[in-house]
């Protein structure tokens, strides 16, 4: 709160840095991480026995690991949920293998989701929560995009990744000052030209009571305390929602960001009953389950490690660190951009694709060594002042977190954390279910339970997993290079005088 408020507002610059920074107690040391690019493979993926093969092709033939090493070594595989589920799934299937080496029945393995999508089906658990269309009102994921410029081409067909964390950072950054506002009693963002802030102390107890007042509070406390007087769906009561969803988002990557591996273990904790709220049972389940293991299945000393190994840092600096699976889907890109035309064969593919990665690491360091990413981020922090002005201005029009002019709305939005912990609780919650399928998959594997009731679990729990919303592909776009960065790439060619 205190950052929004201190980027972007004017008179609040000067506490910028007197700010602490944010702290974690099991955080990474910056460090650059050994990253290879393994060539590629001619195999299809889409099914359990592709899986399997993919695994040990990788494992035994490309690395050349000698099978002894898997009798005691422990190998963590992180990749997108359908990835991660084959795996399983393969592991089951290979269980009943009577060979005396463990590789055979793939158990060295275990298996874990990827941050980035787990953010990715975060954008669309909220957007579709959000979007309002026909019944959209003031604070509508379509109504705001429709204020903003260049942002038509927002949609939830096809998630544009990064325009989609921009255009979240947006709205999140225009909610923060309208609450600030109402708090102070400024009616217009002209105000603010006049208003004097006078301390840090103050300033400290401005944000406290936002977060207080307009983030942390559920609908049901708001309306039994009085505060909001119509009961239901309304704008502000959507705004407060909202707001508490993107402060999350926000978190969780400000915490990738900075090595923060407490932080996200909190959010994850967060997200688990909202994804499942939103019907992404497979998230939710996936979710549960590196929670349990990170509790209870994993080594201790090695389990802090695999959750560590969710994130990269490709050149060592301080808050420079990624989500492990992103720099995969940006390898994949590159890759399949050479897929095609004049002896794009796969053996061609095999010998160049070890080279990319370090292709890819000399073009990020001519950007850095010409300047191009720092021009590139401060276009875009331009961009998204001028756009949290609209949003201010257009919150203030309707009235935003002042409840003596809330307005009843259409469009019906769910309190996903507070739903999502009711569905999650109880003998037959969602909690429960995750744990006798984990026990099940565990007695499966060892063959110890009773086959008619190993029928009976599967046949109630699986059908949880396939109709959930998340069990179908989410269409995405995850370019790294942006249309600023190509831009100034450009302006950047065309002003060098080349002798």
């Amino acid at each position: 709160m205190q950052y929004i408020l201190s980027e972007e507002v004017k008179c609040f610059h000067h506490f910028r840095s007197s700010l602490p920074d944010f702290e974690d107690p099991k955080r990474i040391t910056p460090s650059v991480t050994e990253e290879y690019c393994l060539p590629t493979f001619d195999q299809e993926q889409g099914s359990t026995r592709g899986n399997m093969i993919v695994l040990r092709h990788y494992f035994l033939e490309v690395l050349r690991l000698p099978v002894p090493i898997f009798e005691r070594v422990m190998f963590f595989v992180i990749g997108d949920r359908l990835t991660t589920v084959r795996d399983r799934a393969a592991q089951d299937q290979r269980a009943v293998d009577r060979s005396p080496h463990s590789i055979d029945r793939l158990t060295p393995f275990t298996m874990t989701n990827g941050l980035m999508h787990s953010c990715l089906n975060y954008i669309d658990n909220i957007g579709r929560n959000a979007w309002g269309g026909t019944s959209a009102d003031a604070v509508s994921l379509i109504t705001l995009r429709d204020k903003l410029p260049n942002r038509s081409g927002l949609n939830l067909k096809k998630i544009d990744y990064y325009a989609w964390l921009r255009f979240f950072d947006v709205i999140l950054r225009g909610l923060v000052i309208k609450a600030a506002m109402t708090i102070l009693g400024l009616t217009c963002a002209s105000d603010w030209v006049t208003y004097s802030a006078e301390s840090l102390d103050k300033f400290s107890i401005l944000c406290s009571s936002i977060s207080d007042k307009f983030l942390i509070p559920s609908m049901n406390r708001l309306e039994a305390d009085g505060i909001k007087t119509i009961a239901g769906n309304t704008n502000s009561g959507h705004a407060v929602l909202l707001m508490h969803d993107l402060m999350l988002l926000r978190e969780m990557r400000h915490a990738i960001k900075h090595g923060h591996p407490t932080r996200i273990h909190r959010i994850v904790r967060f997200w688990t009953p909202m994804f499942y709220a939103g019907g992404s049972f497979n998230y939710a389940n996936e979710f549960m389950e590196l929670l349990h293991n990170m509790e209870h299945d994993w080594p201790s000393d090695s389990a802090q490690v695999a959750f560590n190994g969710m994130l990269v840092n490709s050149t060592g600096k301080p808050g420079n660190f990624k989500e492990a699976d992103i720099r995969c889907e940006h390898l994949n890109d590159d890759i399949k951009a050479h897929a095609h035309g004049v002896n794009a064969t796969p053996e061609s593919l095999e010998k160049s694709t070890p080279a990319l990665g370090h292709i890819g690491k000399l073009t990020d360091q001519l950007y850095h060594d010409l300047g191009i990413e720092d021009q590139n981020q401060h276009h875009a922090k331009v961009s998204q002042h001028k756009d949290a002005e609209i949003l201010v201005n257009h919150f203030v029009k309707n009235g935003i977190f002042d409840f003596s002019k809330d307005k009843k709305s259409e469009h019906a939005v769910i309190d996903l954390y507070r739903y999502g912990q009711q569905r999650l609780s109880g003998l037959d919650g969602g909690h429960a279910k995750h744990l006798s399928r984990h026990k099940l998959r565990l007695r499966t594997r060892e063959a110890q339970e009773n086959p008619d009731n190993i029928q009976q679990v599967e046949a109630r729990d699986d059908s949880e997993l396939i109709g959930g919303r998340d069990r179908r592909y989410i269409e995405r776009i995850v370019n790294e290079e942006s249309d600023e960065i190509r831009d100034v790439v450009m302006s950047t060619a065309d002003s060098i005088d080349v002798e």
